[in-house]
C-alpha cells in the first residue's frame, strides 16, 4: 500500500541520518511523504519498536534499532498486517 511505502521511505531517511533525531517535518520533506499521514505512521512505527522518538526542542525520531537488523517485512507487516497472499499461509496469522 501507499502507507508502507511512506513508511519504507520515513525509515530509509531515518537510517541514512543515523544515529541523528529527525524532526517529523524534515522527515516528511525528505522523504517525500506527507506531514500528516508521516505523523500516523510514525506511532505505528514507535508502537512496534522500530522508531524511538524524543520530544521537545532537541527532540525527533530515529531508529530504535540499527538498520541492518529492520526488515523490509517487518516493516510491511507493522503498516499492513500479513504478507502472505492468503491467510492460512501466514506464519504469523495463521487461521
Amino acid at each position: 500500500t501507499m502507507k508502507a511505502k511512506y513508511a519504507l521511505r520515513a525509515l530509509c531517511t531515518l537510517a541514512e541520518a543515523e544515529p541523528e533525531l529527525l524532526m517529523a517535518r524534515r522527515i516528511a520533506h525528505e522523504a517525500l511523504v506527507p506531514e500528516k499521514f508521516l505523523e500516523a505512521i510514525l506511532v505505528e512505527l514507535r508502537n512496534a519498536g522500530l522508531v524511538e522518538s524524543k520530544r521537545g526542542v532537541a527532540g525527533g525520531h530515529r531508529l530504535a534499532r540499527p538498520a541492518v537488523e529492520i526488515t523490509i517485512g517487518e516493516i510491511v507487516r507493522t503498516i499492513d498486517g500479513p504478507i502472505a497472499p492468503i491467510r492460512c499461509a501466514s506464519v504469523t496469522a495463521f487461521e
